[in-house]
C-alpha cells in the first residue's frame, strides 16, 4: 500500500496488524467478507493510501461474538476504543504516536446490513500474506458507485476519494454490479447515472477533491490527475448512460 507521508507510516503498520489478525482468526475469517478502499489498495487496483478496514457481515446472528471478539484484538495491540457505536459494529481506535502530528486514529466498520445481491469470492492478499472473503471486483466499484452520493445525503458530506475510486475503477474497466447500485439507492442504474453525472458537472469541485486527497497521494501524482477527474468521470458515466 502506498503511504504518501512518512508519518502515516505508522497507521499502516497499526491497520495491518489488527487485519492480520482478524484474517487469522477462523471464526473472523468465515464470517467477514472484506471491502472498501484498503481491501482495493491490497488487490493492487487502488494506487492510493487508504486509512479504514471495512467488512461486511452477511449473518448478523454472530454480531455480539465478533464485538467480543474484536475487544481482545484491541488489547492485544493496545489500541483504545475512542468512540464506538453500540448499535453497529463500528470503532474508532486510538494507537500511540511518535508524533503529535502523526495519525493517531484508525477506523474499523462492519456493516451487518450489506446488500442482498453482494457477490464474494476467496482471494489472496500478497501484502499481508493472507487469504479473505472478499467483494467481487463488479460488488466492490457497485457499493463505491452508490456511495458516492448516499455519504452526502447520510452525512451531508462529500468523500473526494470516493471520485477518484470511481475515476480508477472505470480506467480499469472494471465491471458493475447494478443490482447492488439499484437496491442501495431505491433508484433504477440509469436513473442513478443521471443524478451522479449532474452532480459531477454541477457540484464537484477540484477544490473539495484536492482537500480530502491530499493526504492520500503523493503531490506530484495528485497533481497530474487533479486537472482530468471531473471531466473524464462525467465521460465514464456518460458511457453508462448511452451503454
Amino acid at each position: 500500500m502506498l503511504a504518501p507521508r512518512r508519518l502515516d507510516i505508522d497507521h499502516k503498520l497499526q491497520m495491518y496488524r489488527l487485519l492480520r489478525l482478524i484474517l487469522a482468526d477462523q471464526q473472523l475469517a468465515s464470517q467477514l467478507r472484506f471491502k472498501g478502499g484498503t481491501y482495493a489498495v491490497l488487490r493492487g487496483i487502488l494506487p492510493r493510501f487508504s486509512v479504514d478496514l471495512d467488512f461486511d457481515l452477511p449473518d448478523r446472528q454472530h454480531k455480539a461474538a465478533i464485538r467480543d471478539k474484536c475487544y481482545r484484538f484491541f488489547r492485544q495491540l493496545n489500541l483504545q476504543i475512542k468512540d464506538e457505536s453500540r448499535e453497529h459494529l463500528q470503532f474508532f481506535l486510538r494507537y500511540p504516536t511518535k508524533q503529535a502530528s502523526q495519525r493517531n486514529t484508525l477506523k474499523l466498520e462492519i456493516n451487518d446490513q450489506p446488500s442482498p445481491h453482494n457477490h464474494y469470492e476467496q482471494v489472496f492478499l500478497t501484502e499481508v500474506n493472507a487469504y479473505c472473503h472478499a467483494h467481487t471486483l463488479d460488488t466492490m466499484f457497485a457499493n463505491k458507485l452508490a456511495a458516492t452520493l448516499l455519504r452526502q445525503a447520510k452525512n451531508g458530506k462529500v468523500a473526494g476519494r470516493d471520485f477518484y475510486d470511481l475515476h480508477v475503477f472505470f480506467s480499469a474497466g472494471l465491471p458493475i454490479n447494478r443490482a447492488v447500485v439499484e437496491e442501495r439507492t431505491g433508484m433504477s442504474y440509469l436513473s442513478y447515472m443521471t443524478e451522479l453525472l449532474h452532480f459531477v458537472r454541477n457540484e464537484l469541485s477540484d477544490q473539495l477533491l484536492q482537500r480530502d486527497l491530499n493526504p492520500l497521494l503523493p503531490t506530484a501524482s495528485l497533481r497530474e490527475i487533479l486537472p482530468h477527474l471531473r471531466v473524464e468521470i462525467a465521460m465514464f458515466v456518460e458511457g453508462e448512460l448511452g451503454s
